[in-house]
């Protein structure tokens, strides 16, 4: 019987040569990991007899190409189910923040770091979220579905579709990661005003006039 290497369970998926723990109280969970099963000594047996016949019948330079070649062919594998538009390499990643004019870019850059494991984690290569963000059901999105990790599934649709789910554990979708990165420039354009934040700052640690933040709004405000 196989388990997971990270917790020992028998709680994982396997997709695309690719087994994920869905142990939810795993440090490992949604992410990437071995499986460990029980060998018994016939198959042990039979498996060295097929690696020396290997090694009997073939040179060390074949061995090698075909080891480089099933490397690339699984690489690609895992980028086509991306649907990315561009490598999501660490450079790229970074210039798509400053593109996005995304509010502290190097704090959100490590953001990402941390929400998608370096850009390894399993809910990155799922759904290409970056960040770990939620189908937003109100906002503004870039999103284009709803991945529910309980089961396994990913429902696209419009906000309004979607809403069934809300009560629901589930992740945000997107079309590539570079939507991502968008759908977080409009959480950061939707909860963070930066003008209010300075009005508070002056109120709070510049100004003894309590009327203060008034006359600047009154002065400020269109005609």
């Amino acid at each position: 019987m196989m388990k997971t290497s990270c917790c020992h369970s028998r709680k994982f998926i396997q997709e695309q040569n690719i087994c994920v723990c869905t142990n939810e109280r795993c440090p490992n969970y949604l992410l990437a990991t071995p499986l460990k099963t029980s060998v018994s000594f016939l198959q042990l047996s039979l498996g060295m007899i097929l690696v020396f016949m290997i090694l009997f019948c073939f040179q060390d330079n074949s061995v090698s190409e075909c080891s480089i070649s099933d490397k690339r062919s699984l690489s690609g594998i895992i980028s086509a189910s991306g649907n990315y538009s561009k490598p999501a390499t660490r450079e790229n990643v970074r210039l798509e923040i400053i593109e996005q004019n995304i509010l502290c870019p190097d704090q959100a850059y490590a953001q990402v770091l941390i929400e998608s494991a370096h850009l390894q984690s399993y809910l990155f290569k799922k759904t290409n979220n970056l960040l770990g963000m939620r189908f937003p059901f109100k906002r503004k999105t870039s999103a284009v579905g709803i991945f529910l990790p309980d089961k396994k599934e990913i429902i696209y649709g419009t906000q309004e579709e979607l809403k069934k789910y809300s009560t629901q554990n589930h992740y945000a979708v997107y079309r590539n990661w570079e939507d991502s990165i968008l759908d977080y420039k409009y959480w950061q354009d939707e909860c963070f005003k930066v003008t209010d934040k300075y009005l508070s700052f002056l109120g709070a640690y510049y100004a003894e006039d309590e009327k203060y933040i008034e006359k600047i709004i009154s002065l400020t405000q269109k005609p």
